[in-house]
């Protein structure tokens, strides 16, 4: 029996000792996780019009794949597509990409992103679907061994594509087709814009604005920018608007960048902006004249100067209802009327002007006048307008009076009382030289006194005589009744005329007095020596007192002599 138990404790002990490398070789036993992560590519609002910068939100859904189960850590990482680098290409669409790589790093199970494109789709593109391509390239673990000691990786490195749609939409789209203006250089005008509608969709309640980008140039009322509107806009249907505009006279005869901008409402009834628009506006040539060929008879102290010259229409239009205006605002001179009309002018003719009734004052001391002119006209619009100032010198002649006024015979002294008889009256005859370089009218040579009735010694029953006509240089005689006082014999008096006269124009003018030295021959029936040395004393006291008061020819009303 002793020797049975021996036995046995034996086989026991023995079993113990083969079991024990088992139970150690179990207990070093590896976990392993395993799977893959598994990407794909989406999109959201990728519906886009033509002619559009925009950005495009890119997701990746990381449906992560696990074929071997274990801890949880390292489960995600099996699941965990890392360092990704997201590639997108336009691929055989007319989409630009502009954002051709994307680090995206670690996109983990589930949804990441938006990851942003900039793309561009062109104004040319047709509607429909188009695809982008994009290539993921990223490393991933496939399977992870755990155990007492440290994991070992497996790592892999993967690349996927993907396609993802952009849906380029029906539109209204915009094209330029024609642009022209009436406005010339300093001028107010029109600029006429013609746009189709190239796209296939209709467009209302659109506003189309200009804008200038220079002072030179500007689009409405005063501003930099017009606007017009346009209900509805069909498909291939072009529209032509028209907005005021002026051109300055700093501008020149070249092309103007003119931005368009349009917003309208699409088929949906939704506001948008068109693809961008760029016309230009060329002003026309400057309206311009020349003024030569000036001759002037203007005097100093003179109202009946002219000044001519003629006007020559430089282009490039034909003007009418045109006048030549002095544009002066000087006193140094003035004439009868400071506008003349002027012919019709076609562009390269020429029409002949002639301002008359020039009047420089007597006081003037020069030789020459600067007189500016300006053309007033309507153009083939009949819009009218003026041209810039011309310019010219007038010469200015010398003081010379109008009329030389000179006694022809002597008056005969008689005795004359308070009321002078029939008998008492004499002819006095007064010669009138035109010294002028126009035919005068009507003109009225009358004897004017300051004086009282018994301070003179002559006075006049007719004062007032009647020129028809004098040509230049002309000379005429007109009478007069006098009657002279019977001390007054053997002396000369002073006599004041003034001369009414119309201008060739119908301008009525009146000069200042002319002194006419009269001849007062001896009374034949009053004996010199009665007289006695207290009349002599008293005529020669009237004769100076007359003479010192009168004076020569001065300036008329007008400046006229």
């Amino acid at each position: 029996m002793q020797h049975e138990r021996y036995i046995t404790s034996a086989v026991i002990a023995l079993l113990l000792l083969s079991a024990a490398p088992l139970t150690a070789s179990a207990l070093q036993t590896n976990n392993t996780v395993a799977g893959h992560p598994d990407l794909h590519a989406s999109v959201v609002d990728n519906e886009f019009t033509t002619g559009t910068e925009a950005t495009l939100d890119l997701y990746v859904q990381n449906d992560g794949v696990i074929t071997q189960g274990g801890n949880a850590n390292y489960q995600e990482r099996v699941k965990t597509a890392r360092a990704t680098r997201l590639s997108v290409s336009g691929g055989d669409s007319p989409i630009t990409v502009h954002t051709k790589q994307y680090p995206a790093g670690d996109i983990g199970d589930g949804v990441n992103g938006p990851y942003g494109i900039d793309i561009t789709v062109p104004e040319d593109a047709e509607p429909g679907t188009y695809h982008l391509t994009v290539h993921a390239s990223y490393t991933y673990t496939a399977e992870v061994r755990y155990g007492p000691s440290q994991p070992r990786y497996t790592d892999y490195t993967r690349d996927v594509t993907f396609d993802v749609p952009v849906v380029v939409r029906d539109r209204a789209q915009f094209q330029v087709v024609n642009h022209s203006t009436d406005a010339r250089i300093n001028q107010r005008g029109t600029y006429s814009v013609s746009i189709k509608n190239v796209g296939s969709e209709v467009a209302t309640n659109a506003d189309v604005k200009v804008s200038s980008q220079t002072q030179a140039v500007t689009f409405g009322s005063s501003g930099r920018s017009a606007s017009a509107s346009v209900d509805r806009w069909e498909p291939g249907e072009t529209k032509t608007l028209t907005y005021d505009t002026a051109v300055d006279d700093i501008a020149d005869v070249h092309n103007y960048s003119v931005p368009v901008d349009i917003t309208f409402a699409d088929a949906d009834g939704v506001t948008r902006q068109s693809n961008r628009l760029l016309t230009t506006f060329r002003p026309r040539p400057e309206q311009t004249f020349t003024v030569d060929d000036i001759e002037s008879t203007l005097r100093i102290g003179r109202g009946d100067g002219t000044l001519t010259g003629t006007v020559t229409n430089t282009g490039p239009e034909p003007i009418h209802d045109a006048t030549l205006v002095v544009a002066n605002n000087d006193s140094a001179f003035s004439f009868d009327q400071r506008a003349v009309s002027l012919p019709d002018l076609d562009a390269g003719e020429s029409g002949f002007f002639s301002f008359d009734g020039g009047t420089v004052p007597k006081t003037a001391n020069l030789s020459s006048l600067p007189v500016e002119l300006a053309v007033h006209y309507d153009n083939e619009q009949d819009d009218t307008y003026t041209s810039d100032v011309h310019e010219v010198h007038a010469a200015v002649g010398p003081y010379k009076s109008i009329f030389d006024i000179t006694a022809v015979n002597k008056i005969p002294a008689g005795t004359r009382g308070d009321t002078p008889k029939d008998s008492d009256w004499s002819e006095l005859t007064f010669q009138v030289t035109n010294n002028g370089d126009t035919t005068l009218h009507n003109i009225k040579p009358s004897i004017v006194f300051d004086s009282q009735y018994f301070e003179r010694p002559i006075e006049s029953n007719y004062r007032t005589s009647v020129i028809g006509t004098l040509e230049p240089g002309e000379s005429t005689n007109v009478t007069y009744a006098v009657s002279a006082a019977g001390v007054a014999g053997g002396t000369t008096y002073p006599l004041d005329v003034v001369v009414n006269y119309d201008r060739p124009n119908g301008v009525t003018r009146t000069t200042t007095s002319y002194t006419v030295p009269v001849s007062i021959s001896p009374s034949s029936s009053l004996p010199l020596l009665p007289i006695g040395g207290g009349a002599i004393i008293l005529i020669g006291i009237l004769l100076g007192a007359f003479i010192w008061k009168r004076r020569s020819p001065d300036e008329d009303e007008d400046g006229e002599a």
